[in-house]
C-alpha cells in the first residue's frame, strides 16, 4: 500500500489532468493499432502507393470507385 501511495504522490498533477480535461489519446492509439496491424497482415506490399491506400480505406478517407 505504501508503494501505491508513493506512486500517486508523484504523478499527482498528471492525475489531477486526467480528471479535470476530456481530452485523450484513444482515438490515435486505435489508429496506429489498426496501421500495425495491416503491416503484419499484409507481409509488406510491393508499394507504399498500394499500402498508403489500403490503410486510407479502412479509416474511410477514400472510397472506392465502382465501375
Amino acid at each position: 500500500m505504501k508503494t501505491a501511495i508513493k506512486t500517486i504522490n508523484k504523478y499527482i498533477n498528471y492525475v489531477e489532468n486526467t480528471l479535470k480535461y476530456d481530452y485523450n489519446n484513444g482515438i490515435l492509439e486505435g489508429i496506429n493499432n489498426k496501421i500495425k496491424v495491416i503491416k503484419r497482415i499484409s507481409f509488406g506490399y510491393r508499394s507504399f502507393y498500394h499500402f498508403r491506400n489500403r490503410i486510407f480505406i479502412t479509416q474511410n478517407l477514400i472510397t472506392i470507385k465502382k465501375a
